[in-house]
């Protein structure tokens, strides 16, 4: 079955306004629109995201819609719906974004739900921040017609597919276009790196303090050979105080003056070179 996205608008009996209604359709459409765009973007895809219609049903207001046909494949069309879900789930409980930091978080868990159902031999995703402050921007501009008591419920993959009702209570209140405008700095090197968080299961990020850096940052393994190979237990758990040894990339970013400091964004191992595993006594060097 050809996936399909299900908007649908739950508003208040005789409600005033009712146009604002039709309103905030439009803008759940455009903005979904536009995060189709971002999430192709994102895989390398230099094509339009556009929307056809394909129905709408009376009594609430609901609007069936997929992408047009020849534009995107149906696997990736899929994938970018399942991401959206994964999105609303993040600010279900959150009131407020506002920050960088957030939208960063926010594009990672992104990234990680597009590897996790997407074929592997796609390139590791990349979501632009700024655009993504400028898609939340616009789902908060939507959510700003809906009144208290009113609902926005989206649903992907037919009838039986998932549901994930909007928290229309959400707002964005950064400023998109004064985001992301630091300085950036990509490097790729060799480093010796301490685990403090490993995943045991799907692509999440793990969290390594950096010997050479003095920090601690997030990143993703994208040596996914490897990474099956030590969630399948092939490679014995990596212990607190064992070492791998690395090749990483990462974004060094310095915002404008005054807006906060230096950060280490868009992390990645890799490959893993060796693991030196402690022994109380001595350091033991194994292959990875």
């Amino acid at each position: 079955m050809k996936p399909e996205l299900s908007i649908k608008l739950e508003y208040l009996e005789e409600r005033q306004n009712p146009a604002e209604i039709f309103e905030a359709m439009a803008q759940y459409i455009n903005a979904y629109r536009d995060f189709g765009q971002l999430l192709s973007g994102s895989v390398g895809f230099k094509t339009d995201f556009e929307f056809q219609l394909n129905d709408i049903e009376k009594g609430s207001i609901l609007s069936k819609l997929s992408a047009l046909p020849g534009k995107i494949d149906q696997i990736f069309e899929a994938a970018f719906y399942n991401s959206g879900n994964q999105l609303f789930d993040e600010i279900t409980n959150v009131d407020i974004t506002d920050s960088e930091e957030q939208v960063e978080e926010l594009a990672a868990s992104l990234e990680t739900s597009l590897i996790e159902n997407l074929p592997q031999q796609i390139a590791d995703p990349h979501v632009d921040r700024q655009g993504l402050a400028t898609v939340l921007d616009k789902f908060s501009n939507a959510n700003q017609k809906m009144k208290i008591g009113e609902s926005v419920i989206l649903k992907s993959g037919g009838e039986d597919g998932k549901k994930c009702e909007i928290n229309t209570a959400w707002r964005f209140t950064g400023n998109p276009k004064e985001m992301f405008l630091g300085e950036t700095e990509y490097k790729e090197f060799e480093d010796k790196l301490y685990v403090t968080v490993s995943v045991n299961e799907g692509h999440a990020v793990w969290k390594f303090r950096s010997l050479s850096l003095e920090k601690i940052f997030s990143a993703r393994i994208i040596n996914k050979d490897w990474l099956e190979r030590y969630q399948d237990g092939l490679i014995p758990p990596i212990g607190p105080k064992d070492i791998i040894e690395a090749n990483v990339s990462l974004d060094f970013y310095t915002p404008p003056k005054g807006k906060g400091q230096p950060q280490i964004r868009n992390a990645k191992v890799l490959s893993i070179i060796n693991i030196t595993r402690y022994s109380g006594h001595q350091y033991e060097l194994t292959e990875a």
